[in-house]
């Protein structure tokens, strides 16, 4: 039943929407109801620069289902512009942390640039720090049916649901279907190329939080060393430091801009630092081998007792106020804060065991829980099978971004994800395309200028065959909220940007004005 055949709020109830039709789904019921003139003012996000929306109006549909047998109940949310601004495209917006769905700040920017959007909350609750609520089934047992629903199944749910809902809504099929996630969406993307290879034409899976039980346990290492060394340095100290290396590796790309482009030619070692003076928000202060020691594992990445590298470190230039989280009373009196995102995964799913402490672990004991943490769910959730050549002959493309300067997920997982596909298929580029951020945090801005235009680039790839051979990004202090455009005349905003290299190119600075692209030259390492 066609929406342009009826007005929007007839077209817009639960009687005008059929049952989805879903193999193995038992749908048990569907909602309806028309919003108009909606606002929202959010933040420029890793796809959308626009950023304050008035006057939208849509369909907001809920599906409830269930996989019968298996006790769970979960909701697709899905929201449906009219049918005159409809652009014929269905996008799927994924989550952030334990959290399945993203909700408003990612779905409304999405309807307001014409796209039906589908979302789903994998049947647990919108949490982004912590899964207490859901993982265990039974004290002492994890929920491995939830987890892989949250994992997987669901999205896969949510594509065939989202489709079937669009064509009965506007009387025809989405012409094409798009993936928008970041992080934990930005895992589920790469699952669905994975997993469900033919679900999405374009899929834009940026700074993903594939690897995941190596990076849960790598982003418990810098207080897992602090707990060992018996310190929890302040906040400045570990600001400090972090400046202390932009400041030595900062010109090595050729521009000193606070940004380390080039972090392979970076040399900094923080324990040359000990006893060097900093500034402690007007103190003067003094380096400290703890300090010192902590920065160096956090930079270097995980290691086991014997050494050996586990996983990758973080970037010299990202933030550590969230992984190496410490909290000051008074002059000198810290203490090492929790992790929640970190400690559901150990707490949880590897010892399930909401008491259990991660205070006195020994480091034999944190490598046989990381390694534990492997063994039990790589499989599950782990979404790094470099085996995408399903995703590759059903027609898909896919773009990974990935920030530098990243202070939640290590860049260096991603890198090592697209090598392997690479080892795979040759031809990666066809199909999967990676880029490296220079100054971007995690999913959002840093010291350096933010992709800009990756879902038009996708879209362009997909739709018209013109793939990417970089990406640009902005300085956002630089962009209309209200248009997701550059300020300026035409003139002002020609040529502005940096551009994001597809890897293995790196940015080079060649001369000239540092906000415009033709200033950088894309290099082979």
């Amino acid at each position: 039943m066609a929406s342009q055949n009826l007005s929007f709020a007839n077209a817009c109830t639960a009687q005008a929407i059929p049952f989805p039709q879903a193999f193995g789904l038992e749908i048990l019921n569907v909602q309806a109801s028309p919003v108009t003139n909606f606002s929202l003012s959010t933040t420029p996000s890793s796809v959308w620069t626009k950023s304050k929306f008035a006057g939208i109006s849509l369909c907001s549909v809920t599906i409830q289902y269930t996989h019968p047998g298996q006790d769970d109940n979960i909701t697709v949310t899905m929201h449906l512009p009219e049918a005159s601004k409809w652009n014929g495209r269905l996008a799927a917006a994924g989550g952030s942390g334990w959290s399945a769905m993203p909700g408003e700040a990612s779905m409304i920017p999405a309807v307001d640039a014409g796209f039906a959007v589908v979302e789903t909350d994998a049947g647990v609750t919108v949490n982004d720090l912590s899964s207490a609520a859901w993982a265990l089934s039974s004290p002492g047992n994890p929920d491995l049916q939830r987890l892989n629903t949250f994992a997987s199944v669901a999205y896969h749910d949510s594509a065939v649901i989202g489709k079937d809902v669009v064509a009965s809504f506007y009387g025809k099929p989405a012409s094409y279907s798009y993936w928008i996630g970041c992080s934990t969406g930005g895992r589920q993307g790469h699952m669905m190329a994975q997993r469900y290879p033919e679900d999405f034409d374009g899929i834009s899976a940026l700074a993903p939080a594939i690897n995941w039980p190596q990076l849960m346990s790598t982003g418990s290492w810098a207080r897992q060393i602090m707990y060992e060394l018996d310190v929890a340095p302040p906040p400045c100290e570990f600001a400090a430091l972090t400046a202390a290396a932009i400041a030595a590796c900062d010109a090595k790309d050729g521009l000193v801009d606070g940004v380390i482009s080039e972090p392979d030619l970076c040399d900094f070692d923080p324990i040359a630092m000990i006893g060097q003076p900093y500034d402690c928000n007007g103190a003067n202060r003094t380096f400290t081998s703890g300090a010192a020691q902590v920065v160096q594992n956090v930079w270097a990445g995980q290691r086991n007792h014997l050494g050996e590298s586990i996983w990758y470190g973080y970037g010299f230039d990202a933030f550590l106020g969230y992984i190496a989280s410490t909290l000051c009373v008074g002059d000198g009196n810290c203490i090492v804060l929790p992790i929640p995102l970190t400690d559901d995964w150990f707490r949880y799913w590897i010892k399930a065991n909401p008491d259990f402490d991660m205070t006195n672990l020994s480091r034999t004991e944190y490598d046989r829980l990381s390694h534990l943490g492997v063994q039990q769910y790589d499989s599950i959730i782990g979404t790094r099978d470099p085996d995408i050549t399903a995703f590759r002959d059903a027609g898909g493309k896919m773009i990974t971004w990935h920030g530098l300067a990243d202070e939640l997920i290590p860049y260096g997982g991603s890198v090592d994800y697209y090598n392997r596909v690479r080892e795979v298929d040759g031809n990666v580029d066809d199909y999967f395309r990676f880029f490296l951020s220079p100054g971007t945090a995690h999913c959002s801005p840093g010291q350096g200028p933010f992709p800009h235009g990756v879902l038009d680039d996708l879209v362009r790839w997909v739709e018209e065959g013109s793939a990417p051979e970089q990406l640009v990004a902005q300085n956002l202090t630089n962009i209309d909220p209200t248009t997701g455009n550059l300020s300026g005349s035409r003139n002002d905003t020609a040529g502005r940007g940096r551009p994001l290299c597809l890897y293995p190119r790196t940015q080079k600075y060649i001369g000239g004005d540092a906000d415009l692209v033709s200033s950088y030259r894309c290099n082979m390492p």
